[in-house]
């Protein structure tokens, strides 16, 4: 016995049908016989019940499982007979209402799958298409953080211990992490006389260790404010270098 696959003749009977009514239509053309309305419909029914002239609902129905006669407001006889003919005409590329996807699937295996295949291939590349742009966006969210850092690094170089409550305030608000800040911290505090650097490595969050630095860094003498100040980067050359 010749398994289904390697059959001459399809074993779907819907595809066998249409395949045969699309011969006998091209033997029609090239003999120059006058086609009737629907031609590739009416050759795909004798095919489909064996020869039989009138086309009736149960035709119909066996040709589109869909058709429900007795629905009000549904399609026609006629329509899905429309419909079947151009289905069969275009080779499965065109199937018109009333016809649902399945018909191209049911009378056009290979071209179903061919836009089975082409829908995924259009969606992959939808889908690489965003997460190339959520991909690019994160990327440029980060290199405004690390800008947002690093801008933040040149303030505190020109900050004093009694203004850091306020620059850290000021980052806070902008969305840094104490973790990108900490380190940079403790480097700072080591040029001032009177601050306690070590207290910055202990773990705590920056914003619980300014807590409890806040009575310290808030009663600077004004000698030792005058003292922090000159150990300040000059601004003017910062600004013209």
């Amino acid at each position: 016995m010749i398994p289904n696959h390697l059959a001459l003749i399809p074993h779907n009977v819907h595809q066998f049908a249409a395949t045969q009514a699309i011969i006998d239509v091209e033997r029609k053309q090239l003999r120059g016989t006058q086609l009737g309305q629907h031609p590739y419909a009416r050759a795909l029914f004798r095919h489909l019940r064996g020869g039989a002239m009138r086309i009736t609902a149960k035709d119909i129905r066996f040709a589109a499982g869909d058709y429900s006669p007795k629905e009000r407001g549904g399609a026609s006889k006629s329509d899905y007979i429309a419909a079947l003919d151009k289905l069969i005409e275009t080779r499965g590329m065109d199937c018109p209402l009333p016809l649902s996807a399945s018909a191209v699937k049911q009378y056009f295996p290979d071209e179903h799958y061919r836009l089975s295949e082409r829908k995924n291939r259009q969606w992959e590349l939808r889908f690489a298409r965003v997460d190339k742009i959520e991909t690019k966006q994160r990327q440029q969210k980060r290199r405004r953080y690390q800008t947002q850092v690093a801008q933040a690094q040149i303030e505190l170089a020109f900050t004093t211990p009694s203004e850091l409550a306020a620059w850290y305030k000021r980052q806070e608000r902008q969305g840094i992490f104490d973790d990108d800040l900490i380190e940079c911290v403790h480097a700072w505090s080591q040029r001032f006389c009177g601050v306690r650097s070590q207290v910055f490595l202990s773990g705590q969050p920056l914003w619980a260790v300014l807590n409890d630095m806040h009575d310290e860094l808030e009663s600077r003498t004004p000698v030792e404010q005058w003292l922090d100040t000159l150990l300040l980067p000059n601004k003017l050359m910062h600004r013209t270098c």
